[in-house]
């Protein structure tokens, strides 16, 4: 049996990508009932489905949840499947030994036969009492076209959530925020400029983030948006 490729989190997980930084807010329903679900002492399984289209943050909350059981001295793996699905379903093999498994992105094996009873296989291996499954994908499981019916039974067992996608205030918000995490001064109206001249990804940002953050500290220049020119070649 294929031992579980259990990540090492500080170094393969965005160290922002917690629940404070999330955008909802650390106070959002989705985020109290992760951190319960996780919670030392928890006796029952935990399921949770969370839907959303892209710059939802619903990835982001798997990398939240993964850190926090992390701290929680819980064993745990985040699994994209945009970037494991071409290893094959074998990916699943031994991680019911883990206590907590993140799996981002399951419309992806939507109607691929074999992806889908290995995930229903899993999904029985690792429902045992303190263990947290948490699922992302982009609609509710009856929209996914599922082409294993008692899949689509197994993911409307627990508790779902819709999230919302971000708007450009929230992104302009999170990137504000995020710098603030960072020690960085970034404007709202450099936030914009950002938005208007680069990629609306939100993990594309946080990366032209990260730059901006080290050319600042290099230069021991303040943000402005005439530096943000110059950095980026604008």
């Amino acid at each position: 049996m294929m031992q579980p490729m259990q990540m090492a989190l500080p170094v393969t997980l965005p160290d922002d990508e917690t629940f404070s930084a999330y955008f909802g807010g650390e106070g959002s329903l989705e985020v109290t009932h992760l951190k319960s679900a996780l919670e030392s002492g928890q006796q029952d399984f935990q399921f949770t489905y969370l839907c959303g289209l892209g710059d939802s943050g619903k990835s982001h909350l798997l990398y939240a949840t993964c850190i926090h059981a992390q701290e929680q001295g819980l064993s745990t793996i985040l699994l994209s499947l945009r970037e494991v699905i071409n290893f094959g379903p074998a990916v699943l093999d031994g991680l019911e030994t883990l206590d907590v498994v993140c799996i981002d992105d399951v419309h992806l094996v939507a109607g691929d036969e074999p992806w889908e009873k290995a995930l229903f296989n899993f999904f029985n291996r690792f429902n045992e009492p303190g263990k947290c499954l948490v699922v992302t994908a982009d609609l509710l499981p009856n929209m996914l076209n599922l082409s294993l019916p008692d899949l689509e039974s197994r993911f409307t067992w627990g508790t779902t959530f819709q999230i919302r996608s971000m708007s450009d205030d929230d992104k302009a918000e999170a990137l504000v925020k995020r710098a603030k995490m960072r020690g960085l001064e970034l404007s709202d109206e450099c936030a914009r400029f950002l938005l208007t001249r680069l990629s609306r990804d939100m993990r594309a940002l946080l990366d032209v983030l990260d730059k901006l953050d080290h050319a600042s500290m290099a230069a021991q220049r303040k943000l402005t948006i005439p530096f943000i020119k110059t950095t980026l070649n604008l």
